[in-house]
């Protein structure tokens, strides 16, 4: 499962797209409602929101719009460190 870098929740980060913004593609987590640009980069301190992004662009949130394309999965940042003995 995908750790989410704002909520550090596990569980509902995905890649998806956004059928009222031109099939704009990002990731998002269904936990708070992140969305950044790539799982490639970490949102940075401006990141927005769901509701902010459809807002932003003149939409009403509807999650309708927000379509799941695969889960993203990362490494928790406490596994990828070696444990020294």
């Amino acid at each position: 499962m995908g750790l989410c870098p704002c909520c550090k929740e596990y569980g509902d980060v995905w890649e998806v797209v956004f059928r009222s913004l031109n099939d704009r593609r990002g990731v998002m987590c269904f936990e708070c409602d992140t969305v950044w640009d790539s799982i490639a980069d970490a949102p940075d301190p401006a990141y927005s929101d769901f509701e902010t992004l459809m807002k932003e662009h003149g939409f009403v949130a509807d999650w309708k719009l927000a379509t799941k394309l695969r889960q993203v999965s990362q490494t928790p940042p406490e596994a990828s460190s070696p444990t020294s003995s």
